[in-house]
């Protein structure tokens, strides 16, 4: 009895990797970054399949290219920090979204092994996976925004739910004009390969919409399950409580 006691007393329970419970926008509390396990999880397999994509894209060029507005966002994001620090669930958003863009980029998209089975498979005229990443900007960065909106810049609860399809809509259209500038300022072949309109005249207009009906789409599901999250605690929709009366 006496050894068991020392071995406990020796030996103390070990702590978890990361808890299993992560952060979301209406969390009080953020944790710092230097800590944050889950964080640096997530850095160390996006460095991983970047260094992957360094070696094994299937055009260096384009995959140059691709990887420009990923650097430089990431780098605002982690350099951001002391202005505000996102919440676990916005960065798996962000990692999620950036993972889905690499995927794309070690194919120069236009030949994106995904689409390439979609098209075959269900006999499309075009390779749509560039489709599913301007949908995906939209469904996975739409969140982040509104956190940005709702904690920085204290929205509006009704505002804080049109304002990330409207933003979404805005890079959409940013994000066109510089694959315009690309094709303008690059030869032909990388102009193509990076724009990959592959032959459709309204292929800028359909990204764009699709990037906010992504955001759209983020936002209805968030919305749904707040409310029910509210409902299971009480909350009108105002946010006032049945029982007590109180502010949430």
């Amino acid at each position: 009895m006496q050894m068991q006691q020392s071995l406990n007393l020796s030996s103390p329970q070990s702590k978890p990797f990361f808890s299993a419970q992560i952060t979301s926008a209406s969390s009080s509390e953020r944790t710092a970054l230097r800590i944050n396990k889950f964080f640096w999880m997530l850095t160390g397999l996006f460095f991983v399949y970047w260094i992957y994509g360094f070696f094994y894209c299937l055009n260096l060029q384009d995959w140059i290219i691709e990887n420009v507005l990923v650097v430089v966002c990431l780098s605002i994001v982690v350099l951001a920090q002391k202005w505000l620090r996102l919440s676990d669930l916005s960065y798996l958003c962000i990692f999620s979204f950036v993972i889905l863009h690499l995927y794309g980029a070690l194919y120069a998209y236009t030949h994106n092994a995904l689409g390439e089975w979609m098209r075959n498979t269900y006999h499309l005229w075009r390779n749509p996976y560039d489709r599913i990443v301007h949908f995906g900007f939209g469904l996975f960065m739409a969140y982040p925004f509104r956190e940005l909106l709702i904690k920085k810049f204290r929205v509006s609860s009704r505002a804080s739910w049109l304002l990330p399809i409207e933003i979404a809509f805005s890079f959409g259209t940013i994000f066109e004009l510089i694959e315009w500038g690309v094709s303008v300022i690059t030869t032909k072949e990388t102009g193509e390969t990076y724009v990959a309109t592959q032959v459709d005249p309204w292929d800028a207009h359909k990204d764009i919409a699709l990037a906010a009906a992504g955001a759209a789409v983020c936002m209805l599901i968030t919305y749904v399950y707040n409310r029910r999250r509210q409902k299971r605690k009480g909350f009108d929709r105002s946010g006032r409580n049945f029982i007590t009366g109180k502010q949430s």
